[in-house]
């Protein structure tokens, strides 16, 4: 009977848990993109509430900030920064898995992909 009741505490605890820790993008990320220029590397800084999702991009450009949506795993977000052609709104689509980020992005005249390394 005792090791009934202590294998439910486990299993509640993994149950409770485990989705919260699948999904918390919160924190500072290496990114990298694939673009017809080559790699292009920054640092995502992602804050999550809930299914809010807002945080700032960082690369050779300078800082912009952003703003998305969680669904479990998968994230979503915009960036809008300004380029010789006027504004640009760049949207990437994503994906976590615990450390780990991957992802497509589309910037209206093309797409590419990227992907990114919780830093600890």
């Amino acid at each position: 009977m005792r090791s009934l009741i202590i294998g439910s505490f486990v299993a509640l605890v993994f149950v409770t848990a485990a989705p919260r820790a699948q999904s918390d993008l919160t924190g500072t990320w290496a990114v990298s993109f694939t673009t017809p220029q080559g790699n292009m590397d920054a640092t995502a800084t992602f804050k999550q509430d809930g299914e809010a999702l807002t945080g700032t991009m960082s690369g050779p450009q300078g800082e912009v900030a952003f703003k998305g949506s969680v669904k479990g795993k998968m994230f979503t977000f915009t960036i809008d920064v300004q380029s010789p052609n006027g504004q640009l709104v760049i949207k990437l689509d994503g994906e976590q898995d615990g450390d780990s980020i991957k992802g497509t992005f589309d910037f209206g005249q093309g797409t590419g992909d990227w992907v990114g390394k919780r830093s600890k």
